[in-house]
């Protein structure tokens, strides 16, 4: 199945990541939009994955963060990955923190003992939209679209399937694991 590993984020960043489509939607920006409830921080894309080495690596990961302090991270402003200056990716950027990035390095290694690969720079940030089509002066239609920081507590993460259907993706929670709680199944 293909899988991702993520840290879920509140209602604040969903409504304003919500309120950035709609604005980004009505200034003439055309992208495979994340709908509300599938906001998340991505930490590792897997990709396809069986559900023994998910079960397996859930396991070990679990194990390998039990303990780890909550703690708390930043998202600041609305930003974009661009190549050739067209804009690719939208998205809501996550203050640089201590903490995520140890959570981050902690979770590689364990993946890295079970032989999967990633990119090797963690740049965080909550993706919201993969553009295809952009209006001209994009980049200053996207710097008057603020808001207030907002702090996300995080003591925990999931495991994801995703699904990729015709009208968007569909995630579903496999695996949940609290810093201090253990490692929850979902059926």
């Amino acid at each position: 199945m293909r899988t991702f590993i993520a840290i879920d984020v509140n209602d604040s960043v969903r409504e304003v990541a919500q309120k950035s489509v709609d604005k980004l939607m009505k200034r003439g920006f055309r992208a495979n939009w994340v709908s509300r409830e599938n906001v998340h921080l991505t930490l590792f894309f897997l990709g396809e994955v069986s559900r023994k080495q998910i079960d397996e690596v859930a396991e070990h990961l679990c194990h390998r963060v039990r303990g780890f302090p909550s703690f708390s991270f930043t998202v600041e402003k609305l930003g974009y990955f661009a190549k050739a200056n067209q804009p690719r990716v939208i998205w809501l950027g996550v203050k640089s923190n201590q903490n995520l990035q140890k959570l981050y390095e902690e979770m590689k290694a364990e993946l890295l003992k079970h032989n999967f690969s990633f990119e090797e720079r963690f740049s965080p940030h909550i993706t919201i939209g993969r553009v295809k089509d952009f209006p001209n002066a994009w980049q200053a239609l996207t710097e008057d679209i603020t808001f207030e920081p907002i702090v996300v507590a995080v003591d925990r993460f999931s495991i994801y399937s995703s699904q990729l259907l015709p009208t968007g993706p569909i995630y579903k929670r496999v695996y949940e694991c609290r810093f201090e709680g253990g490692l929850v199944k979902h059926e």
